[in-house]
């Protein structure tokens, strides 16, 4: 009797895309490209699709692609030696919105994806699929997939609170509660599959660069994969995994940080650039942010412009405090006369503020509640800064 076969428009969809792939990467076996992606995006039509990733082939260098997608398909196809870590994101949605789908690109394999990229916090729903490696990082993220349901649903939780009139700082301190709970636990299971799979090349994608089991997991490593394509991704994490170690090491000889999240802000009282000192017991009442930056700090000075559209959005709402660390006093009044911050401008002269709130690296912005009350802090100049503010004080 003969059989009958049904398949789903969804199922034939994705042989079709997994077939033309391969077949793309057999046509293109012939010329230099060695790694192929390809796939369908749900709900788009035309867009771009921005790539970047850091190679080191032969140099340290940053390579950005652009991509056109039609109807939601696209294609992209590169000459690699090893395995990088690649950022993929639309380019409709704004980056502050979503920092984008982070995946390797392997040589010598074939990568298909089928999913939505709009959404931040749902990239993890994105199907995975392709030739070998990539058959064995979708069985990887299934197994992880709970925890990144659980963080979806912290965030979801907090975006639900705000919509119902709920206390946004209570709402912000439940969802980091949250967070750092299951992160912990999500931390102790990648930790033990990793290290139960030696011979993976897709568990080292559950590496993330934090020296307290990262080291180990790589001394584990079959010599392989440590060894083999993915050698020079796994070397330069094995040097900034060290780096932090030592800087760990070193941080206990030092006297315990008077600065944690959730402590009532260290008070001060330093000198203007006018005349006269400026105490913190007149930012109570109002959010503040206290910027430690330095004249000298190029990337303090790339920050500013930002901080003003920060000062003109919450200043009914936000106190800003810039405090100027290790500086002159001509290098100080030098760049308030050159960058107009139209903010509270102070200078420390001892070191003593700095010591007080844990600064060790610039720019450091802490934020604090209007009751005096620490909520974070951000070393360099990110976006993650930024997003907060727009959490803790956007309309």
């Amino acid at each position: 009797m003969d059989k009958v076969f049904t398949l789903t428009v969804g199922r034939m969809v994705r042989i079709i895309i997994v077939v033309a792939a391969l077949l793309l990467t057999a046509v293109r076996g012939w010329g230099k490209d060695n790694f192929v992606m390809s796939g369908r995006l749900d709900g788009v039509d035309k867009d771009v699709l921005l790539i970047e990733y850091i190679s080191f082939e032969p140099d340290r260098k940053m390579v950005r692609k652009r991509v056109p997608v039609r109807d939601g398909y696209f294609e992209f196809s590169a000459s690699l030696k090893n395995a990088w870590l690649a950022r993929i994101r639309l380019k409709s949605v704004p980056e502050k919105d979503n920092k984008g789908f982070s995946i390797f690109f392997v040589p010598d394999e074939t990568l298909v994806l089928r999913g939505d990229l709009r959404r931040e916090q749902e990239l993890y729903k994105v199907k995975v699929g392709g030739s070998e490696y990539y058959e064995d990082l979708a069985k990887v993220r299934e197994f992880v997939r709970p925890f990144q349901e659980e963080l979806a649903a912290a965030v979801m939780e907090y975006n639900d609170g705000l919509a119902s009139g709920g206390d946004r700082v209570a709402l912000l301190r439940g969802r980091q509660k949250s967070e750092q709970q299951i992160n912990d636990r999500y931390r102790a299971v990648r930790e033990a599959y990793v290290m139960s799979h030696p011979e993976s090349e897709a568990a080292y994608s559950l590496v993330q660069l934090d020296d307290r089991w990262g080291i180990a997991a790589i001394e584990n490593l079959k010599p392989e994969v440590r060894d083999g394509r993915f050698g020079r991704k796994i070397a330069q994490d094995l040097k900034v995994m060290q780096l932090m170690s030592l800087q760990r090491m070193a941080a206990k000889t030092r006297p315990a940080a008077l600065l944690a999240q959730g402590r009532q802000m260290p008070p001060f009282r330093l000198r203007k650039p006018e005349g006269g000192t400026f105490s913190s017991d007149s930012l109570i009442g109002k959010y503040t942010v206290i910027d430690f930056w330095g004249s000298w700090c190029i990337w303090c000075i790339r920050g500013i412009p930002r901080m003003k559209k920060c000062h003109e959005r919450y200043a009914d709402r936000l106190n800003i405090v810039s405090i100027a660390c290790s500086d002159t006093e001509e290098g100080w009044r030098s760049a308030l006369k050159k960058n107009r911050m139209p903010w509270t401008q102070v200078i420390s002269d001892d070191r003593t503020v700095e010591a007080a709130y844990n600064v060790k690296a610039y720019p450091t912005k802490v934020v604090i509640d209007p009751d005096g009350v620490v909520l974070r802090s951000f070393r360099g100049e990110g976006e993650d800064f930024y997003d907060y503010l727009e959490e803790l004080l956007g309309d």
